[in-house]
């Protein structure tokens, strides 16, 4: 990897228990060698209580603040919210793109 390149996209490392026999393991070495970097949970009766997670972020483009910002919630077995209904969207949206026809 490119020296210059490497400190844009290196996020880690953070600690993570277990093994190859662990449930939810990610591995037993510095990097993830297997499980899920994307997990999600569906309340079918509540889609709003849907929760969710994506390591390292939901971007990416490694200077944006979206690029690393929910590594440490991953590694920590941890979610957010992934809102359905447009009230709890516009309440929690950190930018708003409007695309338009040509």
């Amino acid at each position: 990897m490119n020296g210059n390149l490497k400190p844009l996209l290196n996020i880690g490392p953070l600690p993570r228990g277990g093994n190859g026999q662990t449930p939810g393991s990610t591995g037993g070495t510095d990097n993830q060698m297997s499980g899920a970097s994307f997990r999600i949970l569906i309340d079918t009766q509540d889609w709003d209580k849907t929760l969710l997670i994506n390591s390292p972020g939901q971007s990416g483009d490694p200077k944006s603040p979206f690029y690393r910002n929910l590594f440490e919630t991953w590694a920590n077995d941890q979610y957010f919210p992934g809102y359905y209904t447009k009230k709890n969207i516009l309440g929690v949206k950190a930018s708003k793109i409007l695309l338009l026809p040509k």
